[in-house]
């Protein structure tokens, strides 16, 4: 019998009108190992198994049959960037454990002190000879301090 993954594998390249030729050659292996996945007779390494989810839009834990909702992957995650990954895994990990506190004042917090070094790097980004900031740094220490402080008042 196959796995849940093998069959979830199968299905989302159906799903997307591809022929396993294709979807192997836009994912960088062979068809013949593309096809060994979805006949459930070779497993992939991890690393292949987040090129999948990010290639079809998915979460792992759909893939892997853990969970019935299909959640599509919401931040971008560049191929040859090792810490992109984990960057959208902590994501993830954060505001999934925000959801289950239900604390909109905890929630705000926690946003206004991640959302302080994202913008830093996106004006960074839009223009690299931009003058230091260090303002920034203060902004950013007082949205830690608060962020703790409704963590400690949410007693979690």
């Amino acid at each position: 019998m196959k796995s849940a993954f093998a069959k979830k594998l199968s299905a989302l390249r159906r799903e997307k009108g591809l022929s396993q030729r294709r979807a192997a050659t836009d994912l960088g292996i062979s068809q013949a190992l593309l096809s060994h996945y979805e006949n459930d007779a070779r497993e992939p390494k991890l690393e292949f198994v987040v090129k999948f989810c990010d290639y079809y839009g998915v979460t792992s834990d759909y893939l892997l049959g853990r969970a019935g909702e299909r959640v599509t992957q919401t931040l971008p995650v560049p191929h040859g960037c090792d810490g992109a990954p984990l960057l959208v895994s902590a994501a993830r990990s954060v505001f999934s454990s925000l959801d289950e506190q239900a604390d909109p004042e905890l929630y705000s917090a926690a946003v206004d002190f991640l959302l302080i070094p994202i913008e830093n790097v996106a004006n960074l980004l839009r223009e690299p000879d931009a003058q230091y900031e260090p303002s920034r740094d203060a902004e950013l220490k007082l949205a830690e301090a608060e962020f703790i402080a409704q963590l400690r008042k949410a007693k979690i």
